[in-house]
């Protein structure tokens, strides 16, 4: 009796596990379809730092890489005219901006800023003048908008 007592047992243990693992299996696979991928910096010893970030460093990203407008920026767009005017570019972004364009100059290897955004133009005080933008370019700035945390 207690040979028959402890075989029902365990398979009532053996089925109830077999239920848990199969629930978590179910719910890892349905989660893996909604995890977000980690946004990473490209690495290359050739661009400026070393690697090339997933945004220029006038606006901001999240986690899937998604550009954003930093919260301590202010942009006017003139689509008209092509061009966009940052305000609020700090003195890091400034420093790195002015990289660029001399990478540029000289042929060593950028970011591809020029070439993705428009002509980089900075002024004092802080303020990026992007200009000679493309049409599509001026339209996804136009969609930009600030990050929610």
């Amino acid at each position: 009796m207690n040979t028959i007592l402890m075989s029902i047992t365990q398979t009532t243990i053996a089925m109830q596990l077999t239920a848990v693992f199969s629930l978590l299996l179910t719910a890892a696979s349905a989660s893996a379809g909604s995890i977000t991928k980690r946004c990473s910096p490209a690495r290359d010893p050739e661009w400026y730092n070393g690697y090339l970030p997933p945004a220029p460093c006038w606006q901001t990203f999240n986690t899937a890489c998604q550009p954003f407008l930093r919260s301590d920026t202010q942009m006017t767009i003139d689509a008209p005219h092509n061009l966009v005017i940052v305000y609020g570019v700090d003195q890091s972004c400034a420093a790195t901006i002015k990289e660029e364009l001399a990478r540029e100059l000289d042929g060593r290897k950028t970011y591809g800023w020029q070439q993705q955004h428009g002509k980089l133009t900075l002024i004092d005080g802080g303020i990026l003048v992007i200009s000679n933008m493309t049409a599509q370019t001026v339209e996804r700035y136009g969609k930009l908008t600030t990050l929610q945390m």
